[in-house]
């Protein structure tokens, strides 16, 4: 499922948040690992990089850069709870040079 849609410009380096409260809900579970993917439709290397990946008991906070104006990229989430629950999401960032 795409979560998010953002625009960026290649120089930035952001950081982006995933509240993962609501779907951990009332259940005592939290955010235990997560692995994040990088792909492009149109480059064969893409250049958006995850910088790193902070985590609290329910947010997942990703720190992007770099990419290529003009391209699209999907960044696929795995998120797995202290529970064993997984969940995969998806932003999508378009890179702009404005």
């Amino acid at each position: 499922m795409i979560l998010a849609k953002y625009e960026k410009q290649p120089a930035e380096v952001k950081d982006y948040d995933i509240d993962y409260s609501e779907w951990l809900g009332p259940v005592a579970d939290t955010v235990a690992s997560t692995t994040a993917i990088v792909t492009s439709v149109t480059e064969t290397v893409p250049t958006l990089e995850i910088d790193s990946i902070m985590e609290t008991s329910t947010t997942v906070k990703l720190w992007i850069s770099g990419g290529t104006a003009g391209v699209s990229y999907k960044v696929t989430v795995q998120m797995t709870t202290t529970g064993g629950r997984l969940d995969e999401s998806e932003l999508v960032f378009k890179v702009k040079d404005r």
